[in-house]
C-alpha cells in the first residue's frame, strides 16, 4: 500500500489534477516506492488491524524467554503458544506471564516471559528456541500522534516521482540534446535515505547503511584531528 496518493504526486510533478490519463502509471510508481521503503526500513508504516478485527502474526521464540516482534501496537494482545508443536496454539498466556518491551512502547519489539508471574499463582513460561508464538493485535509504525510519519510520505513522493520519470531516461541517462547535456541518474536518492534512516529498524538495510556511513564519518573525523 502506498504512503501517498496520486493527487499529491501530480502536484509534485506539476501535472493537471483533472488529467487522469496517467493515473495508473502514477499509482504504480507510488506502490513501487512504498515497497522499497518497507524493505529499506525493515517495517511497514501506518496500522494493520483494529480493535474489532485484529491481525494474527506468528513469530519463533528467539531464546527461552524472548520472542522478537516487529512493531506491535496493542498493549493487551492475545498471545498463544504452539505448546505441542502441531500449530494448534493450544496454550494462551495470561498477561501476567509476559512483558512487552520497550516499556515506553508501543510500538513493541519484544515479548519477554515474566519469571515470577502474579507471585507464583501462575506457572512461569519457558519457550523452546524456535517454538512458534502467535500474537493477535494491531501492528505497524506510526508517529507520536498515531499517524503516518511525514518523512515516509515525503520519501514515497520523491521515489514515486523518480520512478514515474524514469521512463524518460533510457539506460539511466537524462538527455537534453538541445543543450548538448547528458547526465547519469545516481543509483540512490540521498534525500530519501536521509528521511528514512531514523525510522529504520535495527538489522534493516537502512540501519546497516546508516551505521556504515557513521563509521566512515568517524574515520575521516579522526584523520582530520590528527592533521
Amino acid at each position: 500500500m502506498a504512503y501517498a496518493v496520486v493527487e499529491e504526486l501530480k502536484n509534485i510533478l506539476d501535472l493537471p489534477p483533472e488529467d487522469g490519463a496517467n493515473d495508473v502509471d502514477l499509482q504504480r510508481a507510488l506502490d513501487a516506492g512504498a515497497t522499497w521503503i518497507d524493505w529499506f526500513t525493515g517495517r511497514t508504516f501506518g496500522t494493520t488491524g483494529t480493535s474489532t478485527t485484529p491481525v494474527a502474526r506468528t513469530y519463533p521464540a528467539t531464546t527461552t524467554d524472548v520472542v522478537s516482534l516487529v512493531d506491535l501496537q496493542s498493549t493487551a494482545p492475545v498471545v498463544e503458544v504452539d505448546a505441542d508443536g502441531d500449530r494448534t496454539f493450544s496454550l494462551t498466556l495470561d498477561p501476567a506471564q509476559y512483558q512487552l518491551e520497550p516499556l515506553l512502547g508501543p510500538p513493541f519489539d519484544t515479548l519477554r516471559a515474566w519469571p515470577d508471574p502474579a507471585g507464583d499463582t501462575l506457572a512461569p513460561i519457558v519457550f523452546e528456541p524456535g517454538q512458534l508464538v502467535r500474537i493477535t493485535g494491531i501492528w505497524g509504525y506510526t508517529d507520536s500522534r498515531g499517524r503516518l510519519p511525514a518523512a515516509v510520505n515525503e520519501a514515497n513522493l520523491l521515489l514515486g516521482a523518480r520512478y514515474y520519470k524514469r521512463r524518460e531516461a533510457p539506460f539511466q541517462v537524462l538527455q537534453a540534446p538541445e543543450l548538448e547535456a547528458f547526465a547519469r541518474i545516481v543509483h540512490q536518492d540521498t534525500d530519501v535515505m536521509q528521511l528514512l534512516y531514523p525510522l529504520s529498524r535495527p538489522g534493516s538495510p537502512g540501519a546497516a547503511l546508516a551505521a556504515a556511513q557513521a563509521g566512515q564519518a568517524g574515520v575521516w573525523g579522526a584523520a582530520w584531528v590528527m592533521v
